[in-house]
């Protein structure tokens, strides 16, 4: 099966590998520390305003989420693509961690692995299409969107997961 490979949108998972660790340590460590542990969940109207803080629900709402959902969704992708970097040549694997996780400059990534532009690009074109074939091409869990607050949560009511 022959497809078109999309090397921005590789080469933008790439860069965003630092960051989605980044976020899973802060959802993490988020998990771990609970604010207002020792409230009730009683629903009290606010002062002058005659609505009832929900603050504690949609606090627990946000952490349901974010361990039912967003952890697992980043844990896959970072073991995603962490696999498809290993799977790499040791060549391919150096141009990666040059060009993409220290981002450095096209110059200096050439000048680092002795390469022409020639051979640049050419490295950057079989270690990209290598990648997007091991995630899986256009069928890769690293398309799903980073923000899944447009998913809803059904019960006895709809509730909108922000």
């Amino acid at each position: 099966m022959k497809f078109n490979i999309p090397y921005t949108e590789v080469e933008s998972w790439l860069f965003a590998l630092p960051d989605w660790k980044s976020r899973l340590e802060v959802l993490e460590a988020q998990l771990e520390h609970i604010p207002g542990l020792a409230q009730k969940f009683e629903l009290v109207a606010i002062h002058g305003q005659g609505q009832k803080n929900e603050a504690i629900v949609q606090e627990v709402i946000r952490r349901l989420h974010a361990q039912e959902i967003e952890i697992p969704l980043l844990e896959m992708k970072i073991r995603m693509l962490e696999a498809a970097i290993k799977s790499l040549l040791p060549v391919e694997k150096r141009f990666v961690e040059s060009k993409y996780q220290l981002r450095l400059p096209n110059p200096d990534v050439m000048k680092k692995l002795l390469m022409t532009s020639r051979m640049f690009f050419q490295h950057r074109k079989i270690s990209l299409t290598k990648i997007y074939r091991f995630v899986g091409g256009p069928n890769s869990i690293l398309g799903v969107p980073d923000d899944l607050s447009w998913l809803e949560i059904e019960g006895n009511e709809e509730v909108t997961v922000k």
